[in-house]
């Protein structure tokens, strides 16, 4: 593609955007970012809640994994070993990474809500959206919006912006879609390296949606009938997300659990 045609669609998307428009006019017009009283007391109180309990539903957030690593995480089954100081860290500066942009978002009114839970309780499933809202402008104007924040190194922020989000948060987000109801859909990735950004805007697509609804169903088939997927080939002979999978690994709860786990 060249780079004049690139320059063309880019210039014909921003007509889909719904966050950057009116987050950049709220920047030039509060340049140090400062965070209306009534939001700040609700971010504060966000800090201060501990991460829900994962078992005993399936999460938006494991939505494409392996069905067995989804099965194992649902049955609450524990994982192994010991995070890594330096890993922790990364995940403690997501969680920042998110409140700083929920905070600005619902100052600047672009969102209404944050950290919003939306159940199926006749699938198991529940999804925690980042944020909420009515569009105010670009072509989806007066649709509701569920929004997606995700912080990225460089070389992944990079890999993104060039092709697209990738398949596992695509996934993650028909799931939402199945779940919230909503048309529209707001993924938001930022460069930790640097701040910058980028959105894009996703429309329901109700194959995509059938597909994670069907998952779902297997998934739910599954605990009803007390018997867990079988491993990945891969997994089989220790390659791959064997490696990779919290629950992987030799002598490791995937490997262990058979059919079903004994112990949890």
């Amino acid at each position: 593609m060249s780079a004049a045609l690139r320059e063309m669609m880019n210039e014909s998307l921003k007509d889909d955007l719904i966050v950057t428009p009116l987050y950049e006019e709220w920047l030039d017009r509060n340049p140090d970012g400062t965070i209306d009283p009534d939001v700040a007391a609700n971010m504060a109180a966000l800090m201060s809640t501990p991460d829900r309990v994962r078992s005993g539903s399936f999460s938006a957030s494991q939505a494409g994994y392996c069905l067995r690593r989804q099965e194992l995480a649902y049955l609450g089954v524990r994982t192994p070993g010991v995070i890594a100081p330096r890993l922790k860290r990364i995940f403690n500066n997501g969680k920042w990474v998110h409140l700083r942009w929920q905070a600005q978002l619902l100052t600047a009114g672009i969102i209404d809500s944050a950290e919003a839970t939306v159940k199926k309780p006749s699938l198991r499933a529940r999804a925690t959206l980042d944020g909420m809202g009515i569009a105010q402008v670009g072509r989806y104007k007066g649709y509701d919006f569920g929004l997606e924040i995700k912080g990225r190194n460089d070389y992944t922020y990079s890999d993104q912006v060039k092709n697209d989000p990738d398949e596992k948060t695509r996934r993650q987000v028909d799931f939402q879609f199945l779940l919230s109801g909503f048309d529209v859909k707001v993924i938001l990735n930022e460069n930790k390296n640097n701040q910058e950004f980028h959105e894009w805007v996703f429309y329901r697509d109700e194959e995509r949606v059938a597909d994670a609804r069907q998952e779902l169903e297997d998934l739910n088939r599954a605990i009803d009938r007390g018997r867990l997927h079988s491993m990945l080939p891969e997994c089989k002979i220790s390659t791959g997300e064997f490696n990779t999978c919290p629950f992987g690994g030799q002598g490791g709860p995937c490997q262990m659990s058979g059919s079903w786990p004994t112990r949890l």
